[in-house]
């Protein structure tokens, strides 16, 4: 097994991320020879290791330059994991390749993966990661700490919970984020609304890819004056 996808995770490369040795003991153990990111991420929700499934989510999604890769797998995993009846509860896994489809979870620790197009996906639990790969995706997400990833063109995705991690790779896609300390990767033609605090009152700042400076494939934040800074590390 190679590191040339950026689905691949090896013993090397937590290493070089500096995962500890804890995490590196049950990584070895688990995937002697490797594993696929979404195959990774099953085991250690199963195994309820869920502070390390988030520290590999950030690393993984902050190295890659092409997310489409880490979306696939995730809706791989997902797709062939034991789907929870009820998407309530928390730790609901939950994978669709149909077009049109209709996601709703409100548990905390959702992992919803959607290859169609048309998909509208909606999550209100904490650290849910969602990923879509179809065109015209519509996607909500209220909880703190989301991971939202799309590979697909024309996405909508809005996000009202604090510290959510956006990344969309396909063109034209348009994001509103409305809580505090979002950052955002947009691919050609996106754009999208952060919001930050003055000290008296919530204000929006946009941005556009093309314009200002902004860049496709760049993950941006604002500072504390509202001005979109690089993200270090997520270039």
């Amino acid at each position: 097994m190679t590191m040339t996808s950026a689905a691949i995770i090896t013993l090397l490369r937590i290493r070089e991320w500096g995962a500890c040795s804890d995490g590196g003991d049950w990584f070895r153990e688990k995937f002697p020879q490797g594993g696929d990111y979404g195959t990774v991420m099953t085991a250690l929700h199963e195994d309820r290791r869920l502070a390390d499934a988030t520290w590999l989510a950030d690393k993984a999604f902050s190295e890659a330059a092409n997310v489409s890769a880490l979306v696939r797998s995730e809706i791989t995993a997902v797709q062939s994991a034991t789907k929870d009846k009820d998407h309530s509860g928390n730790y609901a896994r939950i994978g669709c390749s149909g077009a049109n489809a209709l996601i709703g979870s409100s548990g905390a620790n959702a992992r919803i993966g959607s290859s169609g197009a048309y998909a509208h996906i909606g999550s209100s639990g904490n650290d849910a990661r969602i990923g879509s790969s179809g065109n015209y995706a519509r996607i909500g997400s209220s909880g703190n700490d989301a991971r939202i990833g799309s590979s697909g063109y024309y996405a909508r995705i809005g996000s009202s919970g604090n510290d959510a991690r956006i990344k969309c790779e396909g063109k034209n896609a348009v994001v509103a984020s409305a809580g505090i300390g979002a950052n955002v990767t947009l691919g050609k033609g996106g754009c999208a609304s952060l919001v930050w605090h003055d000290g008296t009152r919530s204000r929006f700042t946009h941005l556009y890819v093309g314009e200002d400076g902004i860049e496709a494939g760049v993950a941006y934040r604002l500072d504390d004056a509202g001005k979109p800074v690089r993200v270090d590390g997520e270039d």
